[in-house]
C-alpha cells in the first residue's frame, strides 16, 4: 500500500527509515503511544503517516535519554512534573541537550519569550525548495519531503528534526530541510556551517510566526544587528506530540551578518 500511497509508511519501512525493530513499534501501540494510521482489515498490515514517524522517532529518542515507556506517555498526557525530567536529562548532555531545551521551554510561560543570539551547529540537510503559499500546503510538502529524506538516507538524531527556511523578501519560496547522517552522499545534499542567529522560541500556533519574526527583525534593527535577510522556522514540538496549538514549540532564528 505504501508504493501506492507516498503519505504512508509501512510498518516495515517505519522501523527499518529510524533503526528500529516492528517489536519496538507494536510496544509503542500497546503502551497507547501510538495507533497506524491505517491498517489493513484483511492482513493486519499497519501503514503510518509522517506524523506518526516523527511521533516515533520522539518516543526513541526519549527513551534513549532513559526515559521509561511510562514516563513519556505521562508527558505526553501532560500528567507528570517536567522539572524532574529535565534534572535526569541533564546528566547526559550532547544529544541530550536538544531535548532538555525542548523541556526547558515547555516550563516557561508562554508569554516569557525573549530574544536571544545563538549558535545553530553545523548539520547535514537534505533541502528540496518549492514555492508555497499556504500553510496548509507548507505543512503537507514538509510531511512528504521528511519521508522521502529518511526513506533514502535516514535520520540524524542529534539535531533538529527538520526545519524551513526561506528570503525574508520572498518568504513563499520554502526551503524544506530535514536533518540526516553526516555521511550522506547524493542530490539535494547540503553540509550547514555553525551559524550564529537571532532566536526566539515561540509557544503557539504556527500562523502567528509571521509577527514573532517581524518583532525579532524590529529588534535587529533597533539594535544594529545585521541580518542575512532570511528566516528559519526550526520546529520543536508540533502536530506529532501535541493536538493543542498554544503548545507547538517552535524557535524562529535569523541568521546573522559576521
Amino acid at each position: 500500500m505504501s508504493q501506492n500511497d507516498n503519505r504512508l509508511m509501512s510498518i516495515g519501512e517505519a522501523a527499518k527509515s529510524l533503526g528500529i525493530t516492528r517489536r519496538i513499534i507494536l510496544n509503542y501501540e500497546s503502551k497507547g503511544l501510538l495507533t497506524p494510521d491505517k491498517k489493513d482489515s484483511t492482513t493486519g498490515n499497519r501503514y503510518y503517516t509522517a506524523d506518526s514517524i516523527t511521533r516515533m522517532r520522539t518516543i526513541r529518542i526519549l527513551q534513549n535519554l532513559g526515559l521509561s515507556l511510562d514516563d513519556i506517555y505521562a508527558y505526553y498526557n501532560g500528567i507528570t512534573d517536567l522539572e524532574p525530567l529535565i534534572t535526569r536529562l541533564e546528566q547526559l548532555r550532547d544529544e541530550i541537550n536538544l531535548n532538555i531545551e525542548k523541556l526547558k521551554e515547555r516550563v516557561k510561560s508562554e508569554n516569557d519569550f525573549e530574544i536571544q543570539t545563538v549558535t545553530i551547529p553545523a548539520q547535514t540537510i537534505y533541502r528540496k525548495i518549492l514555492r508555497t503559499e499556504t500553510l496548509e500546503e507548507k505543512t503537507r510538502q514538509l510531511r512528504e519531503i521528511f519521508l522521502e529524506a529518511i526513506r533514502s538516507f535516514g535520520s540524524d538524531t542529534s539535531k533538529r528534526m527538520f526545519f524551513i527556511e526561506y528570503p525574508l523578501d520572498d518568504p513563499d519560496l520554502i526551503s524544506y530541510c530535514i536533518a540526516i547522517p553526516q555521511i550522506s552522499q547524493g542530490e539535494d545534499i547540503l553540509n550547514l556551517s555553525e551559524e550564529k542567529v537571532l532566536s526566539m522560541f515561540y509557544h503557539g500556533s504556527y500562523e502567528s510566526i509571521p509577527a514573532v519574526r517581524d518583532k525579532i527583525i524590529a529588534y535587529a534593527k533597533e539594535n544594529g544587528i545585521p541580518l542575512k535577510g532570511t528566516c528559519r522556522h526550526i520546529y520543536l514540538e508540533g502536530p506529532p506530540q501535541h493536538k493543542d496549538p498554544s503548545k507547538f514549540i517552535t524557535q524562529v532564528a535569523l541568521p546573522i551578518q559576521c
